[in-house]
């Protein structure tokens, strides 16, 4: 393992967001129902034994028939509203997905996101059904990561806030969990995130347990939109571009 690198941090330059259902209706101060599976055409996608993280469910995979339902110990008897995104409530395909209603799916589609699908679904409720969309994101995109110029260190799970005070440099994603467990870090993070020029175009980017990062220009038309049960909060890290250092 290489010995710690002592550097000077430039100004960061992009700010991204992360993307996340809320949970909490606050116009009535009611939590949002998360969706029930269990009655889907494409039963072989809730499957826990299958691995979908990095890679697509067939094309043909049908989410129709999905129910609104709370969860907690004293649920309310009956779903007040559907949204814009839903989690899953009992079962979930193992993979980054989430429900979203047919404005979310129409919005996400003019804008950058590598390693995605959209798969057909409904959410029934009021005895009625309504279209919904099943998005599906592959898992630990860094690719787009300059792993030539980035820098990593210990940080905390939860916060993300760096709390080590040596930083390293590895040659690809597969040496980072190494280096977590041989240095006995809380979690391994972003000392120095840099970015290959092509990052600058994609809105959406999964990154490990960060979560879902997206772009200003996203976070901007999300809010326009007014969608709701999404959350956005500021990406603990910025990003630099490689062809700007």
């Amino acid at each position: 393992m290489e010995k710690p690198i002592k550097c000077i941090i430039v100004e960061m330059n992009m700010k991204r967001f992360i993307l996340k259902r809320d949970g909490k209706d606050k116009g009535t101060d009611s939590v949002y129902p998360d969706l029930n599976p269990e009655n889907i055409p494409s039963q072989y996608a809730l499957n826990r034994t299958q691995n979908y993280f990095s890679t697509f469910l067939p094309d043909d995979t049908s989410f129709k028939g999905m129910i609104p339902e709370y969860i907690g110990d004293n649920p309310p008897k009956q779903v007040h509203t559907i949204c814009d995104m839903h989690d899953f409530i009992r079962k979930k395909p193992y993979a980054q997905v989430y429900s979203v209603s047919k404005r979310f799916k129409e919005l996400l589609e003019k804008f950058t996101i590598p390693n995605t699908k959209f798969y057909e679904g409904s959410v029934v409720w009021n005895e009625k059904e309504y279209p919904y969309f099943v998005w599906h994101i592959l898992t630990q995109q860094f690719s787009f990561v300059d792993f030539e110029k980035s820098l990593f260190c210990d940080t905390n799970y939860f916060s993300k806030d760096a709390i080590g005070t040596e930083y390293y440099k590895v040659s690809d994603f597969s040496k980072l969990y190494p280096l977590k467990k041989e240095k006995k870090w809380d979690m391994w993070g972003f000392y120095r995130a840099v970015m290959k020029p092509e990052f600058r175009e994609v809105d959406v980017y999964e990154m490990d347990y960060y979560g879902i990062v997206i772009s200003e220009r996203l976070k901007e038309a999300i809010e326009s939109a007014q969608l709701t049960n999404v959350s956005i909060t500021p990406c603990p890290i910025e990003f630099e571009i490689s062809d700007q250092i």
